[in-house]
């Protein structure tokens, strides 16, 4: 299966698509220069808009095979108050654009969305104070991960006055995932947007939590009426399926038992609403800490669109978690995400979208290296660079 060229040069392309909301007089570089300076910069490493310009200084000469740079390079200052005032709806839909290019998601593909705070976007007295008192929240993000091919397909920015359950509509709209499995944490269990999913020909694993009360307590009844039929030996046995996936690593054992029950068992005014629903899971987590002998058990639960196959849930539900460990980690521990203090109107939520550009590009370079030692790579050499 291919996956997007993402050539420096071709996302030239991408950058001429974004509405510039300056006046054309006052230019004294385009759009596209300063977002190529932009990119160019963060696969090399670089987190300010002091490191970025600096960068730029230092490679004028090779930006100038791409660019004119009549003025040189712009300032930190012109970094910033340009990329905190590009629309970023206009950005996101770029983004998306170019990362689903030219090539089709495997069947069966799974897309993992969750959301990503950035904590340092606002100050924290401003996320202390009430909005009514010149407060602000942190900027909040909806991405769209898959693991299958190590990609970042999308990312859609929460807006002050809404929360996910608005942004992960948004961001299904933009991405085609026929024929994929979408997993959502309990904040995306909801009827609209499960009829999204099945309404564009995908399936859907959903968390579920007391903000379903009804459901989640009818499901937890479910998995308690069938244990204690399996303990009278009152089951058939085709009933339920289970899996158990066991784990060891880091000084912990782990054991993962998946139970599925079929949807049909529930009762009919809540199966109402949930298109396409088709079986319920339960998910116990039993962890044992080996240095300490701290023993724990954690019981969740999903809905799914799914046939009820416990060893695939359970596989599809571990994977999930691929958003925080591959995504999520890269971003902060590599690129510094939750400590950037890019607080100017969008700038971090821009910003933010120029990082995982950055991380898509190194993370499909075929050299098995660390992403740290490609990122220094793009920084002191310039094929490198122009390969990525």
């Amino acid at each position: 299966m291919a996956v997007p060229a993402g050539s420096l040069k071709e996302l030239i392309q991408v950058f001429e698509m974004v509405p510039d909301f300056r006046i054309e007089r006052h230019k004294k570089y385009t759009l596209p220069e300063i977002l190529f300076l932009v990119l160019s910069a963060t696969i090399g490493g670089m987190r300010s808009w002091d490191e970025i310009a600096d960068f730029g200084e230092d490679n004028l000469n090779w930006l100038r095979k791409y660019f004119p740079y009549t003025y040189g390079v712009p300032s930190h200052d012109t970094l910033n108050r340009v990329l905190s005032l590009i629309n970023y709806r206009a950005f996101e839909e770029g983004f998306i654009t170019w990362a689903s290019e030219g090539f089709v998601l495997p069947n069966g593909a799974v897309i993992n969305i969750d959301g990503k705070k950035l904590r340092s976007s606002a100050s924290k007295s401003e996320q202390q104070l009430p909005h009514s008192q010149g407060g602000k929240g942190a900027v909040h993000l909806v991405q769209a991960w898959c693991g299958d091919i190590q990609l970042c397909l999308g990312q859609s920015r929460v807006d002050n006055k809404s929360n996910e359950i608005v942004a992960i509509p948004e961001l299904l709209n933009w991405l085609d995932v026929e024929g994929c499995v979408i997993t959502i944490d309990a904040i995306g269990c909801q009827k609209e947007i499960a009829q999204q999913i099945v309404d564009k020909k995908a399936d859907y694993v959903l968390g579920l939590k007391a903000n379903q009360p009804k459901l989640h307590a009818e499901v937890i009844g479910m998995f308690e009426s069938a244990s204690v039929m399996d303990a009278v030996e009152q089951e058939p046995r085709d009933m339920k399926a289970e899996s158990e996936q066991p784990a060891q690593g880091h000084g912990r054992i782990e054991k993962r038992v998946c139970r599925v029950l079929p949807a049909a068992f529930m009762e009919e005014d809540l199966l109402h609403g949930w298109k396409g629903l088709s079986s319920v899971i339960e998910i116990t987590a039993y962890r044992h800490i080996q240095a300490t002998g701290h023993f724990s058990l954690d019981k969740r639960y999903y809905i799914s669109s799914l046939a009820p196959d416990a060893a695939r849930l359970n596989e599809i539900i571990r994977l999930h978690w691929s958003i925080e460990n591959q995504l999520h980690w890269a971003l902060d521990v590599q690129f510094g995400e939750d400590q950037s203090r890019k607080q100017s109107q969008n700038a971090a939520a821009n910003f933010g979208l120029m990082l995982r550009w950055a991380l898509n590009l190194l993370k499909h370079k075929p050299d098995k290296i660390s992403l740290k030692r490609k990122m220094n790579k793009c920084l002191w050499n310039e094929a490198y660079r122009e390969l990525t």
